[in-house]
C-alpha cells in the first residue's frame, strides 16, 4: 500500500524533479516507510511507498535495464506468486521477490490485456519507455484512488490523492459545483468528477491510456457481465451447493489477505462481517499462531458493540485492543482528516475508524476489515425493501414521509431513520426510492439550505446520472438486484471504500476487505434472492457460513453499523463546534446556504424538537472543508504560496 503520482508532459519534456519531489511529500502519510521519483522523456513518477511484501526490496518507482516498461503502483497482488511462476516457466528474470514486478512484468508483456489477471486491489502507472505512452489502471470494485487530469494538450497530471495532482502548477482547484451538490446531498461523490473541476476519477475496473495522440479509456472489469456470467454458472446448483462453494471462495479470499512480509489484524466490530473474517483467520491460520484484532467504540454510547466484539475475540483466542472515542477526538482530527480525504468526511464513524487504525498501526501494519459485504449479499435493512408495494407508496404520498415518521416515532420506532426510509419509499420512480436511501435532505430541503447552488431540475439530474446509468444497465433484473448494481458502483467505492482507504492510510496502515474479491463480488450478486435476503433478515447466505465458525449471539444479529452519539454530543460538547462553523461569516453556508434556514435547524436540534444530528454532520463536514482545506489552497494558489496555510482550529467555544 502506498501513494503514487506523476505527469506526463509531451510538449515540455524532461519532467520538473521539484513537482515530483512536492507530489511525493503530498502523499508521505501514505507511505511512511520510502519515497522515490523516477524520469524518462516525458514522464515523471512519484512515489512514497508503505513497504507490505519484499520489504528490503522492490523499491519504487519500479524500472530495469531489461524491461521496457517503468512502473509506479500501489496495492496488492494476492496471486502474485501464481502469475510469478507463470513468467518464470516462459523464461521471464525476476531482480525481486515482491508482487510489484510481477506486475511490472505481465504489464509490459501484455499492457492493459494484463488486468484481468490480477486478483488484487490495485491503482498504478506504467510508462512503456518504447513507445512513449502511459497506461493508468485501477482495480476491479475501486478499492484504491486514482484521479487523473488533463489540463493542456499533450499534458495528463495522476495520482492516488488530489493533494499530489495540485502540487502540479497546471492544476487549479477550482471548485466543481455539481460534486458539492453531490457531496451534500449524498455525503460522497458518485460521478468520476471530484471536488476540484478538471480533476476526475478512473472508474473502477477502468484503465487509461495516453499517448501523444491523446487519451483512450477502456474497461477489464464489468459488475455486470461478471455477474450474468456467474448466473449462468448457477443455473441449476441447488442452495446447499452454493452455499459450499461461496463459503470456499470467502475461505480462500481471507487466506490470500493474509499473505504479507509484516503483522497482519483485523478490524472487529462485533458485527457478523467482521466476526466472521476473524473466525476464518483462525480457521486458515496455524494452530497457536497470534491473531490481533481492534475493535471502537464511542463515549457515552449505551448501545456499544464492544462487548460483542470481545466475544467474538474470546471464541477465536485473538489478541483483542479495544478503544472508547469521545468528542474530543471529533474536536482534535476533524479538518485534518478532511485534508486527508480532500472532502467532507463523510460518516461520524470515519473519525472512530482512524482512530482504531492508530491504534493498530502500533502492532500490525495490515488489517481485513469487513467493507463490501452488506453491499454485495444485501445486509442493509433497506433490501427487505427493494420493490415496496404500491399500497406503501401510495399511503406514503398521501400522508407524507414526515408525519409518518412522526407517527412510527409514538409508536417507539426511530423517528429519524422512518423518515430516511419513508422519503425513499414513497418516490415516484424507482430512481427516486434508491438514491434517496443513502440521502439525509430531499429536494426540497436542499434547495430551502443552499439556494445558492441552484437545484434546479437539470442541477439534479446530474446528482443522479451515475445512478441511471447503472439502473439502465440492469433494467432487466429483479428489484433486489438493481438495488444492489446501483450501489455497488455508487455507494461503495464513492463512500464506503474511499473513507477505507483515507481514514487507514492517515495513519499508514493498509486494509485488506476479503469480501471485495472479484470472483466473489460476481458470485454473490448473481445469487438468487433466497440467498440473500429471508424473513427479512438480510445476508442469509453469509450467516449459514457463520454458523460453527461463531457463537449463535453473534451469527444471529441483526445489522447494527456504527452508531456514534451524536444527537448528544449536537447538544453538549460538539455544541460550540458546530454552531461555530455553521454560522461563520465566510464559509460554505455564508457563500451558497440560507443562514437563517441552518440557525432554525440548530436551534430545533439543540430543543430537542428535532434529531437533526446526520443533516448537522453532513453540513458540519461540509463546512469544515470548506473552510479549513478548500479556502486555504484557493488562497495558496492564488498569492503563490508554496507553505500550506495553517487550518483553523477546531475548538470548543469558537
Amino acid at each position: 500500500m502506498c501513494g503514487i503520482a506523476g505527469y506526463v508532459d509531451f510538449a515540455a519534456g524532461a519532467p520538473d524533479r521539484e513537482i515530483l519531489t512536492a507530489m511525493t511529500k503530498a502523499l508521505a502519510r501514505r507511505g511512511p516507510d520510502a519515497s522515490g521519483i523516477w524520469a524518462d522523456g516525458a514522464c515523471g513518477f512519484a512515489h512514497a511507498r508503505l513497504s507490505i511484501i519484499d520489504v528490503d526490496g522492490s523499491p519504487q518507482p519500479m524500472a530495469f535495464a531489461d524491461s521496457d516498461v517503468g512502473l509506479v503502483y500501489n496495492g496488492e497482488v494476492y496471486n502474485y506468486q501464481e502469475l510469478r511462476a507463470e513468467l518464470q516457466a516462459l523464461g521471464e528474470p525476476f531482480h525481486t521477490q515482491g508482487d510489484t514486478e510481477v506486475l511490472l512484468r505481465w504489464v509490459a508483456r501484455e499492457w492493459s490485456d494484463a488486468l484481468p489477471r490480477f486478483d488484487a486491489m490495485f491503482a498504478f502507472g506504467a510508462w512503456d519507455k518504447r513507445r512513449q505512452r502511459l497506461l493508468l489502471g485501477r482495480d476491479a470494485v475501486g478499492e484504491k484512488p486514482l484521479f487523473y487530469a488533463t489540463p493542456a494538450p499533450g499534458v495528463l497530471i495522476f495520482g492516488s490523492e488530489l493533494k499530489a495532482l495540485l502540487e502540479h502548477p497546471m492544476l487549479d482547484p477550482e471548485l466543481n459545483e455539481d460534486a458539492l451538490r453531490q457531496a451534500l446531498r449524498f455525503r460522497a461523490i458518485y460521478t468520476s468528477e471530484g471536488l476540484s473541476r478538471g480533476v476526475r476519477q478512473l472508474e473502477p475496473g477502468g484503465f487509461l491510456e495516453f499517448t501523444r495522440d491523446g487519451l483512450t479509456l477502456g474497461r477489464h472489469f464489468s459488475v455486470t457481465d461478471e455477474v450474468r456470467k456467474a448466473k449462468r454458472e448457477q443455473a441449476g446448483v441447488d442452495d446447499a451447493a452454493l452455499i459450499q462453494r461461496g463459503r470456499e471462495i470467502f475461505i480462500e479470499s481471507v487466506r490470500q489477505r493474509l499473505v504479507a512480509d509484516v503483522p497482519v489484524g483485523a478490524f472487529l466490530s462485533g458485527g457478523l462481517d467482521s466476526s466472521l473474517i476473524v473466525a476464518a483467520m483462525r480457521a486458515v491460520r496455524a494452530p497457536g499462531a497470534q491473531i490481533e484484532t481492534f475493535s471502537v467504540g464511542f463515549e457515552g454510547d449505551p448501545h456499544s458493540e464492544l462487548n460483542y466484539a470481545q466475544t467474538v475475540a474470546d471464541a477465536c483466542h485473538t489478541l483483542h485492543r479495544p478503544i472508547t472515542v469521545g468528542p474530543e477526538a471529533y474536536i482534535r482530527r476533524l479538518a485534518e482528516l478532511s485534508t486527508c480525504r480532500d472532502g467532507p468526511v463523510s460518516q461520524p464513524a470515519d473519525v472512530a475508524i482512524a482512530e482504531m487504525s492508530h491504534l493498530a498501526k502500533e502492532t500490525v501494519k495490515v488489517a481485513l476489515s469487513g467493507e463490501g459485504a452488506d453491499e454485495i449479499f444485501a445486509g442493509y435493512p433497506k433490501h427487505g425493501y427493494a420493490n415496496p408495494p404500491w399500497a406503501m407508496r401510495k399511503a406514503l404520498a398521501i400522508l407524507q414521509p414526515s408525519l409518518a415518521a412522526k407517527l412510527a416515532g409514538m409508536l417507539g420506532m426511530d423517528r429519524r431513520r422512518a423518515l430516511v426510509a419513508f422519503r425513499a419509499m414513497a418516490g415516484v420512480t424507482e430512481l427516486d426510492r434508491l438514491v434517496q436511501w443513502f440521502s439525509y435532505f430531499d429536494r426540497d430541503g436542499l434547495a430551502e439550505m443552499f439556494p445558492g447552488l441552484g437545484w434546479s431540475d437539470a442541477d439534479l439530474a446530474r446528482t443522479v446520472a451515475t445512478q441511471a446509468a447503472a439502473l439502465k444497465d440492469v433494467a432487466a433484473e429483479p428489484p433486489l438486484l438493481r438495488m444492489q448494481i446501483v450501489d455497488f458502483g455508487t455507494w461503495l467505492p464513492g463512500n464506503m471504500l474511499e473513507r477505507g482507504d483515507r481514514m487507514t492510510m492517515a495513519e499508514g496502515l493498509e486494509v485488506r476487505p476479503p469480501f471485495l474479491d472479484k470472483e466473489l463480488v460476481a458470485f454473490g450478486l448473481a445469487l438468487p434472492d433466497r440467498l440473500k435476503v429471508r424473513k427479512g433478515v438480510g445476508k442469509w447466505i453469509v450467516r449459514q457460513w457463520a454458523k460453527d465458525l461463531l457463537p449463535p449471539e453473534i451469527t444471529n444479529r441483526g445489522k447494527w453499523g456504527f452508531r456514534v452519539p451524536l444527537a448528544e454530543w449536537f447538544r453538549g460538547p460538539l455544541r460550540d463546534l458546530v454552531h461555530g462553523y455553521l454560522t461563520s461569516a465566510d464559509g460554505l453556508v455564508a457563500r451558497y446556504g440560507d443562514r437563517q434556514v441552518v440557525e432554525r435547524l440548530l436551534r430545533a436540534h439543540d430543543s430537542g424538537e428535532v434529531d437533526a444530528a446526520e443533516s448537522l454532520w453532513t453540513l458540519l463536514t461540509a463546512e469544515v472543508w470548506y473552510s479549513d482545506v478548500y479556502l486555504p489552497r484557493r488562497k495558496r494558489r492564488m498569492t503563490g504560496s508554496s507553505a500550506p496555510t495553517k487550518l483553523r482550529a477546531v475548538t470548543a467555544g469558537e
